[in-house]
């Protein structure tokens, strides 16, 4: 299943390239979402292949795609706006999800590295 998920991944990444070649507008959307799918089918694939270490690695760029995959979301929110497009609303709350998402994670990193400091 690990070189399925994979493999969707990179088609809809061909596809998303494609589009854009043809004129048809760059997906905003779609990219958001490849740039947190990507990492992720890499490590479903290392670890059906036993790379722990490489696929633990994989897991952490993942994590840390999060944050640039809002950014792009909001991007294409505010470039759809400035051309006086309608909101789209499942877009715009992804895009609200992953800022509060990323927020709450921060806030609980850095009590749990609080902690971690003051416990003797």
């Amino acid at each position: 299943m690990a070189w399925v998920f994979a493999v969707s991944v990179a088609v809809l990444t061909v596809s998303v390239v494609v589009d854009w070649a043809r004129g048809e507008g760059f997906k905003w959307t779609v990219a958001s979402l490849l740039l947190m799918l990507g990492p992720s089918a890499a490590d479903e694939v290392l670890r059906a292949h036993g790379r722990q270490r490489a696929a633990g690695r994989a897991r952490t760029v993942s994590h840390w795609m999060v944050l640039p995959a809002g950014a792009i979301l909001w991007a294409g929110l505010v470039g759809g706006w400035s051309r006086g497009e309608e909101t789209p609303w499942l877009p715009f709350a992804a895009a609200v999800l992953i800022v509060l998402g990323t927020a709450v994670r921060a806030v609980a990193v850095v009590l749990g590295r609080r902690r971690a400091a003051s416990a003797p």
